[in-house]
């Protein structure tokens, strides 16, 4: 069996995605997963009360967001507010007191990175 180990893993973390009163932070781990794309775009999934983030495609005609540009200090910050108010409403999880961190999972096969919002994918 061969492996292909990436030896920055632990200095980069498990990819963290950050959800505060502002809007979403992605850690260095969850940039590099998206393979540190010039832009993204972000879904929500109201049901599984998900959030999926994918590289911005060339054939996408959804709102895409500024992302490569904007790393700061090994994090990307994009602004959402009204959608956090939202998001806080709806999935009972009060992050706009205090911002709260939830591990991201990559699927690989979607290239979508998944935040799912609740108490069991929090950090």
């Amino acid at each position: 069996m061969a492996y292909n180990f990436d030896f920055t893993y632990l200095k980069n973390g498990s990819p963290i995605v950050t959800l505060s009163a502002f809007g979403i932070a992605f850690n260095k781990g969850a940039i590099e997963s998206l393979g540190t794309p010039e832009e993204i775009i972000i879904g929500f999934d109201p049901k599984a009360c998900a959030i999926g983030i994918q590289a911005k495609g060339e054939n996408t005609a959804a709102p895409s967001y500024e992302f490569a540009r904007r790393i700061k200090n090994d994090w990307i910050r994009i602004g959402a507010k009204d959608f956090m108010k939202h998001l806080s409403r709806v999935s009972g999880i009060d992050f706009l007191t205090k911002s709260k961190q939830f591990m991201a999972d990559f699927d690989p096969e979607t290239e979508t990175l998944i935040v799912i919002v609740d108490e069991d994918h929090l950090k």
